[in-house]
């Protein structure tokens, strides 16, 4: 997994994506991992080139606020989420992370991509997070764990397989997830919105084993590309 060429895409509203590229960043590179970051949303054009591996989408899409730091595009256009489709139906690995499924716009293809469209989520509070008994390389090794963040409630592709899952008022919201796409990998963490979270070991352990799930194996190592 050590040659493993990772685009990370951030943007939009409301989160620290800069925050989140640091906190990230050393973990990848002590695994070996090669990390390139851009908040141009149009790198996803390049997808075909065969730059990179697995593509992380830490992005919150709509519409930008008066006198905020808002960055990038308020949506992804249609060419990109059409290349950023096909790179995973090709055998690429994608990872939306967190606020990833919301879009200020509906977008379809995106949302059958990622596996759901966020709806809404209480204040940030401190819950449990739950693994499901399905065994699986992702969960593997990873018990229950307490997170303070925000607890997203979302509406689910019917082809998701859930693995991990938080408790609220009676009510079991996934809160991680696989699915297949075309020759592709496609893992959701709902989880992350704070360096709180993204700092814990219980959530690096998931995060890493989620990259290594996504990785799709090649044969040799390619050249490093940078941006």
């Amino acid at each position: 997994m050590g040659n493993l060429r990772i685009l990370l895409l951030s943007g939009g509203t409301y989160h620290d994506f800069d925050g989140f590229e640091a906190s990230i960043r050393p973990l990848l590179k002590d695994h070996g991992y090669r990390l390139d970051a851009t908040y141009d949303l149009d790198m996803l054009l390049t997808l075909d080139q065969g730059r990179y591996d697995l593509v992380i989408n830490n992005t919150c899409l709509g519409r930008h606020r008066p006198d905020h730091d808002d960055t990038g595009q308020e949506r992804m256009t249609n060419a990109q989420t059409e290349a950023l489709a096909a790179f995973v139906r090709s055998g690429g690995g994608y990872l939306p992370f967190h606020s990833a499924t919301v879009s200020g716009e509906p977008n379809p293809e995106l949302a059958q991509l990622n596996g759901a469209v966020f709806v809404e989520h209480p204040p940030l509070h401190t819950f449990a997070v739950y693994p499901m008994r399905l065994e699986h390389p992702i969960t593997k090794d990873i018990e229950a764990f307490c997170v303070r963040d925000e607890l997203y409630m979302q509406a689910y592709n019917e082809d998701v397989v859930v693995l991990m899952v938080a408790i609220d008022r009676g009510v079991a919201y996934p809160m991680v997830w696989t699915r297949q796409e075309g020759k592709g990998r496609v893992a959701h963490i709902a989880l992350g919105h704070t360096s709180d979270v993204w700092l814990s070991t219980p959530f690096q352990k998931l995060f890493v084993q989620t990259i290594d799930w996504l990785a799709p194996s090649h044969d040799e190592s390619p050249d490093v590309i940078y941006l």
